[in-house]
């Protein structure tokens, strides 16, 4: 069982460790914000400094921290640890538990308006980690308690890939409608999916029955297994890896506009990462697990209370077959804006709904914002996120452009609680996003009030 304890501990802190921040979305000035939506531009050119230009990690889901994490004896342990109890465990856990991390690093990105000071371009290249996890109740009580039941729909997935985009965007009808589209090659690194569609577990006096249909999907270059050559079955640990080169191509879009309803009211939206990824066979392997077995060394305690296994998931593993070739979707995300300007575009308020297509679930936010810019190179916005009907969020974001610098940052982890090794807890969502660019060329001619008289050659 320890084997089984360690794994998911460590899929859990994997998944903590690090989706679009929506405290960003309405921050004037940021290089970033057109990755919200292509029509979106900074107030000037830039080309951000390599990996710290552009940095984005996101947890999501629909469980906090703190139903994960536990303070024992001054550190943090797992649901799964020993010091916690089922009822502690188990008390707030959801039918079906999602986790998600979304993890973006520009390597390299550069920007700059034309001539007209309006039509912008820019081009960026980007490290992308996507991961999700479902993991059911019903599994954490047999973890747990030892209890039987039926375990379906557990899972986890891993997509990990190079973008490389080119964003253009222009206006129309009289500037009051602007459209952006960016294209994006996509360079496949490594993926891996994990299902369990039947895990049944059942007590039989003194052995566990088991009942499992599962499969096993890893792709990347140089991957390949080693399975036993009796039986034909491999386990995790069997799989190798020698990447040296991409292991699938992909393409996608980002399609967005931005209109101006009245001259202080304007509304967005936007479709992003619209496209696939073909993974090659030669890269795959593949397993299933169809297994039916007994296992012994259950432990019934004395006083009667409910027994405890103590093997190792043997089930785990599974029988080689043919891997095969595979065109994957992205994630894809909407983004629908609004925001009203007061005292000369000096205050904003917004609202923003996203909807993130998962793998397991559609997951969908609302965020209010209030956007301070009382000088064209200094935005501070502050957000307040309603989580899928589930929880909340108070964000906080900083943008700074003046002549020398485009520096921004943005999270929702400032005021939420922290534990003693400042681990956020409380709260389903978790966002950081930060940028540091030198500024190019004139300012943008889109905000009227920003423009000034050595601007306009």
């Amino acid at each position: 069982m320890k084997k089984t304890y360690l794994l998911l501990a460590a899929l859990f802190l994997a998944t903590s460790l690090a989706a679009q921040n929506p405290t960003a979305y309405f921050m004037e000035g940021s290089t970033f914000r057109s990755q919200f939506n292509p029509a979106f531009a900074p107030l000037r050119g830039y080309i951000n400094l390599p990996v710290i230009g552009g940095v984005q990690m996101g947890w999501n889901g629909n469980i906090a921290l703190d139903n994960l994490l536990y303070a024992r004896d001054g550190k943090l342990v797992t649901l799964l640890d020993s010091s916690v109890t089922p009822d502690q465990a188990l008390g707030n856990l959801k039918k079906n538990n999602l986790l998600g991390l979304d993890t973006r690093i520009n390597i390299l990105g550069f920007g700059k308006f034309t001539k007209n000071h309006k039509n912008f371009w820019s081009f960026d290249l980007n490290v992308r980690v996507n991961e999700e996890m479902n993991l059911p109740k019903t599994l954490f009580e047999f973890l747990k308690r030892g209890q039987e039941g039926s375990i379906s729909n557990f899972g986890a997935t891993l997509e990990s890939y190079l973008e490389a985009g080119f964003n253009y965007s222009f206006p129309l009808l009289n500037d009051r409608l602007y459209i952006g589209v960016r294209g994006k090659f996509l360079a496949g690194l490594a993926r891996a999916q994990v299902n369990y569609d039947q895990f049944d577990i059942s007590l039989q006096q003194d052995r566990w029955a088991v009942v499992t249909k599962g499969t096993i999907d890893v792709t990347a270059d140089g991957t390949s297994v080693t399975p036993d050559p009796e039986t034909g079955i491999f386990e995790f640990g069997d799989i190798n890896y020698k990447p040296r080169k991409p292991a699938g191509y992909g393409f996608a879009v980002d399609l967005g506009a931005t209109y101006d309803i009245l001259p202080n009211l304007q509304a967005s939206l936007a479709v992003t990462d619209l496209g696939f990824i073909n993974w090659g066979r030669k890269n795959t392997v593949s397993g299933v697990s169809t297994q039916e077995a007994e296992f012994t060394g259950v432990t019934v305690p004395d006083d009667g209370s409910e027994s405890t296994p103590d093997f190792d998931l043997e089930m785990m593993k599974f029988t080689s077959v043919e891997g095969k070739s595979m065109s994957k979707m992205l994630r894809a995300s909407v983004n629908a804006g609004i925001e009203y300007e007061v005292w000369n575009h000096r205050v904003g308020v917004g609202l923003l709904y996203t909807a993130r297509f998962w793998e397991y679930k559609t997951m969908h936010n609302i965020t209010g914002s209030v956007n301070f810019h009382p000088t064209r190179w200094f935005t501070l916005s502050g957000s307040y996120s309603v989580l899928d009907n589930r929880g909340s969020a108070v964000g906080l974001g900083l943008n700074l452009c003046p002549g020398w610098i485009n520096f921004f940052l943005a999270t929702d982890l400032l005021l939420t609680k922290h534990t003693p090794q400042w681990v956020p807890i409380r709260q389903s969502s978790m966002n950081l996003t930060l940028g540091i660019g030198i500024p190019l060329g004139k300012r943008s001619h889109r905000i009227a009030a920003y423009v000034r008289e050595n601007d306009r050659k």
